[in-house]
């Protein structure tokens, strides 16, 4: 192989990898024009349509009533979190949700 033909390879192989991030930049923009033009739903998207109702002062401030939750009960939550995330702890995106149940 001669330097003219190891040069024309290595020209078109750096133009090929260019072109090819060039058009993935176009396809990203693409896709985010087309995401902030589809309507998805009550639920809403991060990027498009109307944004959420801000609720009033009052009702923002509202707490709702309710009894303490014992100490005893706190003392196992702690326990078990701290359980979960010994056992747990290298899972991305893992998480533990405690509700307490409606009466």
């Amino acid at each position: 192989m001669s330097a003219l033909e190891a040069w024309t390879v290595t020209a078109l192989g750096m133009a090929v990898v260019y072109i090819g991030l060039v058009a993935c930049i176009g396809f990203i923009q693409l896709f985010g024009v087309l995401a902030r033009r589809v309507a998805w739903g009550e639920e809403g998207h991060a990027h498009g349509g109307a944004p959420a109702p801000v609720p009033p002062a009052a009702e923002a401030l509202a707490l709702p009533t309710a009894e303490p939750v014992p100490g005893p009960v706190l003392a196992v939550i702690a326990a078990v979190l701290e359980v979960e995330h010994a056992l747990y702890m290298n899972r991305p995106g893992s998480r533990v949700t405690i509700r307490r149940p409606t009466s």
